[in-house]
């Protein structure tokens, strides 16, 4: 073999082997990769599954967590709905009783019955908000007790003026009031028949619920408005009336501005006893201002015209805008007095900050299957309370000349 043709060739085997060594090197070096990557692809595996697996232990935690408020509430919901419908069924009565000894946030009154179940309870009271003039306009608080006291501060603190080196005299202080809200037991008597119970198209829990929050309402309302304080609450108009001013004023009565005439308004310029009500009040509430009357007061008011014939009663146009009187919203309530001698029909005021309603927790419920034959009662209770709070956030305006 000539001298070229073995060179040629010897190149050749040296092109063939480095080619060899350098696709086993390439494939070296790939299967390094793949398996790096297949590494790091692995433990991001991992790391997922350990993310996937503490999600699901914390929703198994929240869901145990909720237990209390959620499973174990529309287990009492059940329970209770199911005993309702058949009082006389004492599984479903024993249902109840375990459920009830276990519960921890829904309180049972210490004279016995059964505990309503928080969602019930919460409707209801719901209910009565939007049935009750006094729970929209008035301050309401929820206390676990029949003894609660609000404190009042008088603000009598006064000031002076002094020069430099000057003497400085003590000055007064404050006062503070007690007011004690009047408590009573507002209660519910409902009854439905064992036929309709049974009937599984009957909606207990909406028609007992919706029967309750009206006659909750209708006697709320008058017990706000005028109660006497005796095993009910000290209604708003019940308060002492005087014709003194804010500064005379004694804590705990409110002030009366007279209408002008015996027995009606003034038969000339009737609305001018509006305007000495507003103004009566002090900026500060009155900027909170609004009236309350019944539907017959209020009907006698929208006839009031100014001097050029003007209605003073101006209709809310819009959606959301309410009407109003001399600039002020007017709540209805039925509870008020009639326009007559000596009466109190009107009411002007910051109400959140003049009465305050103070609801007991908690609603208790006992069945009575037996005084009516063929019907099931529900008698359905809890205390309320509720008393002006700050007499000098409220005027009425009283028939009188």
């Amino acid at each position: 073999m000539s001298t070229e043709i073995k060179g040629a060739v010897d190149a050749l085997v040296k092109g063939v082997a480095d080619e060899r060594v350098a696709r086993e090197v390439f494939e070296k070096r790939s299967e390094g990769e793949r398996k790096e990557f297949e590494a790091k692809a692995d433990a991001r595996f991992a790391e997922l599954q350990k993310s996937i697996e503490d999600v699901r232990v914390n929703v198994g935690r929240i869901a145990v967590a909720g237990s209390v408020g959620g499973k174990k509430e529309d287990e009492h919901t059940s329970a209770f709905f199911q005993y309702i419908r058949s009082p006389r069924d004492r599984k479903a009565e024993s249902a109840l009783l375990d459920i009830e000894r276990k519960a921890v946030s829904v309180g049972t009154a210490s004279a016995g019955g059964y505990a309503v179940p928080e969602e019930i309870s919460r409707n209801i009271i719901t209910q009565l908000t939007n049935l009750s003039p006094m729970r929209q306009a008035c301050n309401v608080v929820t206390a676990s007790t029949s003894d609660y006291k609000i404190l009042v501060d008088s603000l009598g603190t006064s000031s002076g003026w002094v020069g430099e080196g000057g003497a400085r005299s003590e000055t007064n202080t404050p006062s503070l009031n007690e007011v004690a809200p009047t408590f009573g037991m507002v209660y519910a008597y409902p009854k439905a028949s064992e036929e309709a119970l049974q009937d599984i198209f009957f909606d207990v829990q909406g028609w007992l619920t919706s029967s309750i929050a009206t006659a909750f309402a209708a006697a709320e309302g008058a017990a706000f408005t005028s109660g006497n304080g005796t095993n009910k609450p000290t209604g708003l108009m019940a308060a002492t009336v005087a014709a003194d001013d804010d500064a005379s004023l004694a804590f705990g009565s409110v002030q009366a501005v007279n209408s002008g005439a015996a027995a009606a308004f003034a038969s000339s310029n009737p609305s001018d006893a509006l305007f000495n009500v507003i103004h009566k009040l002090k900026a500060g509430h009155r900027a909170n201002g609004a009236f309350m009357m019944n539907k017959s007061t209020l009907a006698a008011v929208r006839k009031f015209k100014d001097s050029t014939g003007n209605y003073l009663w101006v209709q809310g146009l819009a959606a959301g805008v309410p009407s109003t009187l001399l600039g002020y919203p007017v709540i209805e309530n039925e509870d008020m007095a009639d326009v007559a001698a000596n009466a109190l029909p009107i009411a002007f005021g910051d109400f959140r900050a003049a009465y305050t309603i103070v609801d007991r927790v908690g609603l208790s419920i006992t069945l009575d299957e037996v005084t009516s034959p063929g019907f099931v009662k529900w008698y359905v209770r809890k205390r309320v309370g509720g008393k002006v709070t700050n007499n000098q956030a409220v005027k009425f305006l009283k028939i009188a000349a």
